[in-house]
C-alpha cells in the first residue's frame, strides 16, 4: 500500500508549470526515499556532462522514507549535480521540512529549468504554487525566513539560500528555518542559478503506514529510551560543541589548515563545549523539534564588536571557521559562524578556503594586498570577518575564493599542495591522520571529503597496521550511515538495527530483513559512481587523497603519524574497497554482474560504457 502512495512534486520553472506525479511502485521499492532516492532522480534526468549551473540541471528535496513517523526521523536529503565538484552530491538537514512535506502528502520535490524573475515555491498540503521573490532577493536568510513566514505561515518550515547562493558561490548552502543547513557541495547555488530563493511548506497530515498505531507505539518507546539514557547525556548538554577538546587531543583537528591537528588542550578549550556553554540561552522564538528526543540543537547569545546576536553553533562550524583559520577568540568565530549563516554558505567550505589563503600570506607565497586586501595570516579575525564578506558577494579575491580552494589555487597558480580537498569538496573538521583506515573514507565516498560516509571500527592509528584490515569495518559504517540518509534518521539517534527493521514491517507491512535494507544505499553509490565516470571522474587517479594527509604529524601524541602508512599501503586498502563493493578491482568502477545483482539491470549499458571510459584513460 505505502509503495503505490508516493508522490512528486515536479517545478518547471522555465515554463512556470507544476504537476504532481505518482512514483513507479518498483523504484520506491528499490530507492525508499531521502539520499537513495533524490540520487535516482538526478541520475535519470540530469545527463553527464550538464553544467551544474544551467537551467538543465535539477535539484531534488527528498523527505525520509521515516520522515514524520519515527522519532528522530526528521532528516531531509537535497540532491543535485555539484558546482564544486561536478558529482551527484547530496546533503542532509532537519528538523521540520522532511516531516512537513510528508504531512502535506508528497515524497519529493523535483526543481527543473530557471525562473527569469526571483521566485519561491510555496506548498501547503495539496495547494502547491509558485510565488514572487523579488522583495526577497539580496536578502539573507534570516530576513527572508521571517519574511516568507509572515506571507505564508508562521507554522511553516522554509528552505532559502542566501547572497551566496544567489551570486553562485560554489559552496553555497541551502538554510532551513534559520538554523539548520544542507550545507555541502554548493547546492545553494544551483537554486540560486534558478532564481528560486526559496521553499515554503506546511502539512498536517500523517503520512499513511500499515499499522499507525504500532508505529506511534514503538515510537514512543524508543523516544522515552533516547531521552532518558544517561548514555546520550553528553549529547544532549553540549551537542556537538565538545568535540574540538576531542580532535586536538588525539591529533584530528584541522588546526591552521591542519597544519596542526594537535593543539594544546588550554587553547582547544577556547572553541569547545564548556566556554560555548557560558553564552547558551534558550530563544523564544526557538522551538526543538517534536520529533527528536535527544534535543541536542545549543543557542548562543553574545557579542562582537558591540552587535549582539545568537548563533546554534556546531563542532564543524567552530573548527573550520576557529581552529582552521587560526582564530581562537570564542566569540569572534561565532560570529563567523552568525555571518556565514545569514549569508548562506557552507562553514566547512568557508573555513577550509579561508585557512589554505592564509597559510600562503603565513608562508608569504602571496602578497594580500596584490588582492586588495590586508591580511596578517592565521589568527587574523579581522581578515577572516572581510573574507567572508567578500566570497558571499564575490568582490575582489572573494570571487577566486568562492570558487573553491581546488579551483582557488589552480586560478591562482600556487598552493595546490596545500589545498585540503578530494574530488573538490573541502575536507571537513576530522584529520584522518589519527584513524587507521578514515582517509580510505575520504578518497572513495561519493562527494569527496565527508565525515558523514562511513568510519572505521577501530582506535588504532594508521602506523598499526595495514588500512586494508579496517575497510570492511569502514564500507559496513557507510552502509548504515547511507541508510539513515534514505530514511531521515539523524546520526545522533542511534537506533539499535533490529529496531530500524522493524519499524520497516510496521510502516509497509511487508518482510525485509536488514541486509536487504542496505542494499538500497548501496544501489545509490553504483549509481553515483557509474555517473561520475560517464561525466569526468577519473578512478582510481582520482580516489586520492591530498598531499597534506601524508604529511607526518609535527607534534603531540600522534608526531609522525600519516594517513597511510606509505602508498602502497593506500592503493591496497583502496583497491580492496573495490573489490568488497564489487567494482572492477583496479578501474574502481561498478562490474556489470553488480549492477544486475542490485536490481538495476537497465543500468547495466552505462556500467559497461564506464568501464570502456576509464580503461582508454591515460593515468
Amino acid at each position: 500500500m505505502v509503495f503505490k502512495e508516493f508522490k512528486i512534486i515536479r517545478v518547471n520553472l522555465t515554463r512556470e508549470k507544476i504537476r504532481v506525479e505518482e512514483l513507479d511502485e518498483a523504484d520506491a521499492r528499490l530507492f525508499l526515499g531521502g539520499k537513495s532516492l533524490g540520487t535516482l532522480f538526478i541520475y535519470r534526468e540530469v545527463p553527464p556532462g550538464t553544467d551544474p549551473l544551467s537551467p538543465y540541471n535539477k535539484i531534488v528535496f527528498s523527505a525520509g522514507f521515516f520522515n514524520a513517523l519515527v522519532p528522530g526521523a526528521s532528516k531531509i536529503s537535497v540532491v543535485s549535480k555539484s558546482p564544486l565538484t561536478n558529482l551527484i552530491h547530496d546533503s542532509s538537514s532537519g528538523d521540520f521540512f522532511g516531516p512537513l512535506l510528508r504531512k502535506a502528502g508528497y515524497n519529493a520535490i523535483i526543481v527543473e529549468g530557471a525562473s527569469r524573475d526571483p521566485v519561491y515555491l510555496w506548498i501547503n498540503n495539496d495547494h502547491v504554487e509558485l510565488r514572487d521573490a523579488s522583495k526577497l532577493w539580496g536578502k539573507d536568510t534570516s530576513t527572508a525566513t521571517r519574511m516568507i513566514r509572515t506571507e505564508t505561515s508562521e507554522k511553516a518550515s522554509v528552505a532559502v539560500i542566501g547572497p551566496g547562493g544567489e551570486n553562485l558561490v560554489r559552496y553555497a548552502n541551502i538554510t532551513f528555518d534559520i538554523e539548520r543547513a544542507a550545507g555541502r557541495g554548493g547546492l545553494g547555488a544551483v537554486m540560486g542559478s534558478k532564481k528560486l530563493k526559496a521553499i515554503s511548506v506546511y502539512g498536517d497530515r500523517r503520512p499513511p503506514s500499515a499499522y499507525p498505531e504500532k508505529v506511534k507505539e514503538l515510537g514512543k518507546k524508543w523516544y522515552e529510551y533516547f531521552s532518558t539514557n544517561p548514555r546520550f547525556e553528553d549529547t544532549r548538554r553540549y551537542g556537538t560543541t565538545n568535540a574540538l577538546l576531542y580532535s586536538a587531543h588525539v591529533g584530528m583537528s584541522p588546526s591552521y589548515n591542519f597544519k596542526k591537528p594537535w593543539i594544546p588542550e588550554d587553547l582547544a578549550a577556547k572553541l569547545a563545549g564548556d566556554e560555548v556553554k557560558k553564552r547558551e540561552v534558550e530563544p523564544p522564538w526557538y522551538i526543538h523539534g517534536a520529533s527528536c528526543p535527544i534535543k541536542c540543537a545549543r543557542y548562543t547569545r553574545t557579542s562582537y564588536k558591540g552587535e549582539e546576536f545568537e548563533v546554534k553553533p556546531e563542532y564543524e562550524n567552530l573548527a573550520m571557521l576557529g581552529a582552521a583559520t587560526g582564530v581562537f577568540d570564542t566569540d569572534a568565530v561565532l560570529y563567523f559562524n552568525r555571518l556565514v549563516d545569514d549569508l548562506g554558505i557552507d562553514s566547512i567550505s568557508t573555513g577550509n578556503t579561508i585557512g589554505w589563503f592564509l597559510e600562503l600570506v603565513e608562508e608569504k607565497l602571496i602578497d594580500p594586498k596584490d588582492y586588495g586586501i590586508e591580511v596578517k595570516g592565521f589568527g587574523d579575525a579581522k581578515a577572516v570577518e572581510e573574507l567572508i564578506k567578500r566570497i558571499a558577494y564575490r568582490k575582489g579575491v572573494g570571487a577566486i575564493l568562492a570558487e573553491g580552494v581546488k579551483r582557488a589555487s589552480m586560478l591562482l597558480g600556487i598552493g595546490g599542495d596545500r589545498a585540503v580537498h578530494v574530488k573538490g569538496l573541502e575536507a571537513p573538521a576530522w584529520d584522518p591522520r589519527g584513524k587507521r583506515g578514515l582517509a580510505v573514507s575520504y578518497a572513495t565516498a561519493d562527494v569527496g571529503a565527508s565525515h558523514l560516509r562511513g568510519w572505521p571500527r577501530t582506535r588504532d592509528t594508521p602506523s598499526k597496521g595495514p588500512a586494508k584490515d579496517v575497510v570492511e569495518s569502514m564500507a559496513s559504517s557507510r552502509d548504515w550511515d547511507a541508510l539513515m540518509d534514505t530514511l531521515g534518521i539523524c546520526r545522533f539517534v542511534s537506533y539499535k538495527k533490529d529496531a530500524v527493521v522493524e519499524f520497516y514491517k510496521l510502516i509497509t507491512g511487508e518482510d525485509a530483513s536488514l541486509d536487504e535494507l542496505l542494499l538500497v544505499p548501496r544501489r545509490a553509490e553504483v549509481l553515483a559512481r557509474i555517473y561520475g565516470v560517464l561525466d569526468h571522474l577519473h578512478p582510481p587517479v582520482d580516489d586520492d587523497i591530498p598531499r597534506r594527509w601524508m604529511e607526518p604529524e609535527g607534534e603531540g601524541p600522534l608526531k609522525d603519524e600519516k594517513a597511510f602508512i606509505s602508498e602502497e599501503d593506500k592503493i591496497e586498502a583502496i583497491r580492496y574497497y573495490y573489490v568488497l563493493r564489487g567494482w572492477h578491482p583496479e578501474l574502481g568502477v561498478p562490474l556489470p554482474e553488480t549492477v544486475e545483482r542490485l536490481g538495476l539491470g537497465w543500468a547495466r549499458e552505462d556500467a559497461l560504457k564506464a568501464l570502456q571510459v576509464v580503461s582508454r584513460r591515460e593515468i
